[in-house]
C-alpha cells in the first residue's frame, strides 16, 4: 500500500517491493555502498589522482614539491599583523591578522598565488591599522584649547 501523496506513507510502503530489489543507497545483498561522509563514492583507481587532498600518497617524486617553490615563498606578514593588533584601530587589524593566517594556510596547501595575494592584503591592512592607530593616538594626546 502506497501513500496517497497527501499524508505520510504507512511504514510498510517504505520497504522495498521485492526482496531482490536493491535498497536505496546500498547493494542488493544489503551491504552499504562504499561512500565517504561527504557523500562521494570511493573510486578504486590504480593511479592516485594528482589533485588528491593527500598528496603524500601520490607517486610524485619529492624533487617536484621542493626546490624553486621554497625559494620564492611569498611573505605572510604575520609579525606585522600581530604588531598592528596593538594599535587602536581594531576592526582593520583583526582583518590583517586573518588575511595573514589565510596566506600562511594557502601556502601550506600549495596555492602560491593565493598566498601572495592574501599576504599583500595583510600587509596593506596592517600598515593602514598602524598608521590609523598612530593618528588616533596623536589626536587624543593633543592638548585641548
Amino acid at each position: 500500500a502506497e501513500g496517497n501523496g497527501v499524508g505520510p506513507a504507512p511504514p510498510c510502503a517504505l520497504m522495498a517491493t521485492s526482496p531482490s530489489s536493491p535498497v536505496k543507497g546500498g547493494h542488493a545483498n544489503g551491504r552499504p555502498r562504499s561512500e565517504s561522509r561527504s557523500g562521494s563514492v570511493a573510486h578504486n583507481s590504480p593511479r592516485p589522482s594528482l589533485n588528491s587532498p593527500r598528496p603524500s600518497l601520490g607517486r610524485r617524486p619529492s624533487a617536484m614539491t621542493e626546490g624553486p617553490a621554497q625559494e620564492s615563498k611569498p611573505p605572510d606578514y604575520l609579525m606585522l599583523a600581530i604588531l598592528s593588533c596593538f594599535c587602536p584601530l581594531w576592526p582593520i587589524n583583526i582583518l590583517a591578522l586573518t588575511f595573514s593566517l589565510m596566506s600562511r594556510n594557502s601556502l601550506l596547501q600549495g596555492n602560491v598565488d593565493g598566498a601572495r595575494r592574501l599576504g599583500r592584503n595583510a600587509m596593506v591592512l596592517s600598515v593602514v591599522a598602524i598608521l590609523g592607530g598612530i593618528a588616533i593616538i596623536v589626536a587624543f594626546l593633543q592638548p585641548k584649547m
